[in-house]
């Protein structure tokens, strides 16, 4: 079981909307429970909408069973609409002739779906292409051109691929499903009287290329199908209609181009060649991906310090170590001048204070109660400091 907390604040002086994923329960996840406050006021089949009011905080808590396949709950029909959907051209996944004439000379002579899209996978994580984050824009078409993007680069092509030949697909926003702010994005293609196949490219290419531990030809197959590590999804697909009664600019086609960039956000996202200003723009009329959600402000002032949220992760054990650390933070400035007192040799010192402090790191660095963590770290240190000068 993991249980999801994710947040996200208002630092505007106007109302934000939010339109929030509702968590879906998959063939490899349960969503065994999920609160939202505020309570959303509206929602549709992806999402809920959500008001929050100025300088206050949303959030949402759920309890997520990560399970392997349950064959039970597979998809091997699809209706009419959802195929057109799974195979439409959109602005992220634009079903251009360059897609079309690449996707047929990889395909070859093939004519079996699954071997078609092992093709595009086994392309995808060859020498030809570069992961590269952040990209220089999102979209299936510039990845074609640049030969790099970061995880949703590689998803969007592999999915554009697929749907240029008739195979639905569909990229999937999520997060590892461990820790802080582990985002990430997969893909997915769908064979009938089987259901949902998963593909992560982007994964598989760092296992080909990278010095991972595992790296090995396996290590790179099993991102084919039965996906390695533990996710939990917040959307499919990657552009949403707009709610009833709201309503969002287009973002413009950006004509001169320019990178996204890590280290400087300007409150814009360069996607399919439109420079979309995040929270006040739509992109082609739709809402851009929720990971796990999107702020709407509706006088345009977008703030640009509010991009995903925060989120965190937590397995059974984690919990057990955070509570461990709290109370080691609690008990440590107490202790410690008690297995101190009277040694004539620092090592006792250092040796008993050594497992708070790496307990201590470790909140720090999960962000789980920094004050409290921080300040009882540099109390223990200075102590430490002053025993061993002493």
């Amino acid at each position: 079981m993991r249980r999801l907390t994710w947040s996200i604040h208002n630092h505007s002086e106007s109302p934000m909307t939010l339109v929030l994923a509702r968590l879906p329960d998959t063939a490899r996840q349960t969503v065994t429970s999920c609160t939202v406050e505020p309570a959303p006021h509206g929602s549709t089949d992806d999402a809920w909408l959500v008001t929050v009011p100025p300088g206050s905080r949303a959030s949402m808590r759920a309890e997520v069973l990560v399970h392997q396949a349950d064959p039970a709950r597979a998809t091997p029909e699809l209706s009419e609409d959802e195929r057109a959907g799974y195979t439409a051209s959109t602005a992220l996944v634009p079903l251009s002739e360059p897609i079309r004439a690449e996707a047929l000379r990889l395909a070859e002579d093939r004519t079996d779906p699954e071997e078609i899209a092992r093709a595009f996978f086994h392309e995808l994580v060859s020498d030809r292409y570069q992961y590269r984050w952040p990209t220089g824009d999102f979209g299936a078409e510039a990845m074609l051109w640049d030969k790099s993007g970061d995880c949703g680069a590689f998803a969007f092509l592999f999915v554009a691929w697929c749907r240029s030949l008739g195979i639905p697909a569909r990229t999937v926003f999520g997060t590892w499903a461990n820790g802080r702010l582990q985002a990430h994005a997969w893909a997915e293609f769908h064979v009938a009287g089987t259901g949902w196949i998963p593909v992560d490219p982007s994964f598989a290419w760092l296992n080909a290329h990278q010095r991972w531990p595992a790296k090995s030809r396996d290590a790179v197959e099993s991102n084919f199908g039965d996906l390695p590590g533990e996710r939990i999804v917040f959307s499919h697909d990657a552009e949403f209609p707009l709610p009833d009664g709201v309503e969002l600019p287009e973002a413009e086609m950006d004509v001169d181009g320019g990178r996204n960039s890590k280290l400087r956000w300007d409150g814009t996202m360069r996607m399919a060649g439109r420079r979309v200003h995040w929270g006040a723009e739509s992109l082609a009329g739709k809402v851009p991906y929720l990971q796990p959600a999107y702020p709407l402000y509706a006088d345009g002032n977008a703030d640009p310090r509010v991009t995903l949220g925060s989120w965190m992760v937590e397995t059974p054990r984690t919990r057990l170590l955070a509570k461990t650390g709290y109370v080691l933070c609690a008990l440590a400035a107490l202790l410690l001048p008690f297995l101190a007192k009277d040694t004539g040799k620092p090592v006792a010192t250092v040796l008993a204070v050594g497992a708070v402090v790496l307990f201590e790191i470790w909140l720090i660095a999960s962000r789980r109660s920094v004050v409290l963590s921080a300040a009882t770290l540099v109390g223990l240190l200075g102590f430490m400091t002053q025993n061993l000068l002493t």
